[in-house]
């Protein structure tokens, strides 16, 4: 049965007052899930509890880069409980590949791969810099101070997807406006408002879709949407398959996009002398981009959950115990990466960042991601090379999704 208007508040007030308590009395998961400005000294405090510990909030938790790489490369842990039950971060999710394990989340993802491929990310990067280009001369026009993140860090993405998917332009508008709606779906909804709204807005983008589906199936074109449709004639996946797969994983890959491109200009400006090696050597962007993921990732952590017994780090994890790896803690572990708190766009980082996950779930995306990234820090600081910082920053609210909700910056 469906929680109550007043339930829900109330499961939700429970919620929050207890994380509090933990948080006081020293849990550093406790803290991190009270969204602090700054988690990152709460993943030292939890690194310091071990390879693996038992917060008092019930998961067991990791900092270590090598255990939180090896639990999520492990086929005995999934997203979903043992029977199949539903992570609650992913109920929104249901029938996409964020939200299944195999054999579902085999066959979505070989479907989906042609659209979400390294070769497809180097085919699109001369859209990249044409959106770059053209939003900046929007910013420059405009010759004030701006939020970078409205201007900028949330369009560049969302015009791409739009591309990608197949979202004509009269529909552009509302996918923006619905999909910004759907962001806290990834966050981990925590309000009773946010929950009504985005219930409201996947229904909304669900009617936006299901018309933009049928459109592409009278006049195919080159973009997901149209690649995907023979599938679902051939009975390879189904309907109920293919709108979440074109709702939810381009959402999920856009904001993860949105806060790598305005944490890496954080960053860059907060240490102005990496803007400055920027500037010189535009080749270096591709370091900004890598460094950005392993420094102040999008992605903090990651929740999977024990389909059997397994033992880690001398724990033994029961059937459906809940593992959380603190990727933005692993990504800074000193054991894998010299120096993590110091911010080097010069750094060989690699593959060695979780900043995408890793094995089955490792984020297709990626590549786009790193792409739009590079091209729009270069286009920034050859277009703008007096960027700087015009007022406080507002983060989100959330403890998965880092990013920054308000940004100013002015352009000289």
């Amino acid at each position: 049965m469906r929680p109550t208007e007043r339930q829900l508040r109330a499961q939700l007030a429970f919620f929050h007052d207890f994380i509090r308590i933990q948080g006081a009395q020293g849990d550093p998961y406790a803290k991190v899930l009270g969204v602090p400005d700054n988690p990152y000294p709460h993943y030292e405090e939890a690194r310091a509890r071990g390879r693996l510990h038992r917060s008092t909030l019930g998961s067991w938790v990791t900092a270590d880069h090598g255990l939180a790489n090896q639990i999520l490369r492990d086929r005995r842990v999934g997203v979903r409980k043992a029977n199949g039950e539903k992570n609650p971060e992913f109920i929104a999710f249901d029938n996409s590949m964020l939200g299944v394990d195999p054999p579902d989340h085999t066959r979505l993802r070989r479907i989906a791969a042609p659209t979400l491929n390294h070769r497809m990310a180097d085919g699109w990067r001369s859209r990249v810099q044409e959106i770059c280009d053209r939003l900046i001369d929007d910013i420059l026009a405009e010759d004030g101070p701006f939020d970078f993140m409205t201007a900028f860090a949330q369009r560049l993405p969302v015009a791409v997807i739009a591309d990608l998917v197949g979202i004509p332009e009269r529909s552009r508008a509302d996918f923006h406006r619905i999909s910004r709606r759907m962001v806290p779906l990834l966050e981990g909804v925590v309000t009773y408002e946010q929950t009504q709204s985005t219930e409201a807005a996947i229904k909304e983008i669900t009617e936006l879709l299901v018309d933009i589906i049928a459109e592409r199936k009278a006049e195919p074109r080159d973009d997901m949407i149209s690649r995907l449709l023979p599938l679902v004639d051939d009975g390879s996946m189904t309907m109920a398959e293919l709108v979440p797969m074109v709702t939810f994983v381009p959402l999920a890959g856009s904001e993860t996009t949105v806060n790598l491109i305005g944490n890496g200009i954080l960053a860059l400006l907060t240490h102005p002398e990496q803007w400055r090696l920027l500037a010189e050597r535009p080749e270096l962007a591709a370091g900004a981009a890598e460094e950005t993921l392993r420094y102040d990732a999008p992605v903090q952590q990651y929740r999977r959950f024990a389909h059997e017994e397994i033992e880690l780090a001398g724990w033994k994890v029961p059937v459906d115990g809940e593992l959380t790896i603190l990727a933005g803690g692993a990504n800074r572990d000193p054991q894998v990466f010299p120096d993590p708190n110091t911010f080097d766009i010069t750094r060989a980082v690699g593959a060695d960042t979780l900043a995408f996950s890793a094995g089955i779930h490792y984020c297709m995306g990626a590549s786009l991601a790193k792409a739009e990234a590079e091209i729009a820090f270069a286009t920034l600081v050859r277009r703008i090379p007096r960027l700087r910082r015009a007022g406080p920053i507002r983060r989100g609210g959330s403890f998965i999704i880092r990013g920054m909700a308000e940004f100013p910056l002015a352009t000289r």
